[in-house]
């Protein structure tokens, strides 16, 4: 009898631990978005009010943000200072795409970075203005779904994964 017991709390906490996981991918989105918005706004103030290089615009926006947000801008920065000969928007794209994959940024919110890389550097100072602006709303518009996602999804994650431990003990036990 203490056998099946123990078996039941452990089945029950370890879908529930899943359910928790799977509910921390939304606020985990949420907080990056959010980091983001503020990478942008930073990477904006350094634009309009410093003549500074983009490498050095980059290095600094990814010291003062969050991590995860924070090393897509120090890769750039770091890809720049090599000189390879690649253009802003490939160096972009490639520490986009090799950062990204560890954050929980949809398929969608990275498109949407890659496309920051298409204007920095190559116009003058109010159009790169004017399209991380028009970045940032859209961001905004991301973040205040992944929002609505997280209210509606992380309650349905945890609760899902403690009545799926249930059903398992139900049925095996």
């Amino acid at each position: 009898m203490l056998f099946k017991f123990v078996y039941s709390v452990i089945i029950v906490g370890c879908s529930s631990l899943l359910g928790f996981i799977f509910a921390n991918t939304y606020v985990e989105r949420s907080k990056l978005l959010n980091s983001l918005l503020s990478a942008l706004q930073m990477l904006e103030t350094e634009i309009v009010y410093g003549a500074t290089p983009v490498p050095t615009i980059m290095r600094r926006v990814g010291n003062k943000t969050k991590k995860e947000i924070g090393n897509i801008f120090l890769s750039a920065a770091g890809l720049l200072n090599l000189n390879s000969g690649q253009t802003f928007d490939e160096i972009w794209h490639d520490a986009v795409i090799r950062e990204a994959k560890h954050t929980c940024l949809s398929r969608e919110d990275i498109d949407l970075l890659l496309s920051l890389g298409k204007n920095l550097g190559i116009s003058d100072c109010e159009d790169q203005v004017k399209h991380i602006r028009l970045i940032q709303e859209e961001f905004k518009r991301h973040y205040e779904h992944s929002l609505i996602e997280q209210n509606k999804n992380t309650k349905l994650f945890r609760n899902l994964g403690f009545l799926l431990g249930m059903a398992i003990v139900i049925i095996v036990l």
